[in-house]
């Protein structure tokens, strides 16, 4: 039997499965904080409870990812576990900090889930350093999401409000010739 063999049939050398693994759980955090970002700019008071229901959505892949790893490396343990475990909690609590900023009047929604996202961010390219080094890219993405909806927010009236004011004016025109035309008959 070659060694390339020998490989393929070592679990150890079969990093297939993992890298697959900790690929789906990186897109689908991708994927829902696009979904995010969209609500961000679309529905900002949607975004924020999207963005509170989404944080442990993440927390539970991220502590899925990182235990179904550690048991195919044989590497387990209940105290790295828990250490997870309470990295994750300390977002929940943030979550919930900003939950109560937001009922107080504090804050608001759009704020708070912005606010969410940057500690979602954080919380998972910390977890990248010292859990699994997928997770720093995915914190850095959701870095970037975060800065891109406060630049849009803090931006979009500079764009639209040029675009409503020369939508209104070819409404304008539209209404006045097609009456024009009318009166002309």
């Amino acid at each position: 039997m070659s060694d390339d063999e020998q490989q393929l049939n070592d679990p150890i050398h079969d990093a297939g499965h993992p890298w697959r693994a900790r690929f789906v759980v990186g897109l689908i955090m991708i994927i829902l904080s696009f979904i995010g970002l969209v609500l961000s700019d679309l529905w900002q008071d949607g975004a924020w409870n999207y963005w509170r229901i989404v944080a442990p959505v993440f927390a539970i892949m991220c502590i899925w990812l990182s235990w179904y790893l550690r048991k195919r490396e044989h590497s387990f343990g209940f105290t790295k576990l828990w250490h997870e475990i309470f990295h994750w909690l300390a977002l929940m609590m943030a979550v919930f900090l900003f939950s109560l900023f937001v009922s107080t009047g504090i804050m608001g929604r759009f704020e708070a889930g912005l606010s969410i996202l940057t500690v979602l961010a954080l919380t998972i390219f910390v977890g990248g350093i010292y859990i699994e080094p997928s997770f720093m890219l995915i914190g850095i993405v959701l870095g970037l999401f975060a800065a891109g909806a406060a630049y849009m927010a803090a931006y979009l009236y500079t764009v639209m409000l040029p675009v409503t004011v020369i939508a209104v004016g070819l409404l304008f025109l539209f209404v006045y010739f097609k009456k024009k035309k009318k009166e002309d008959h």
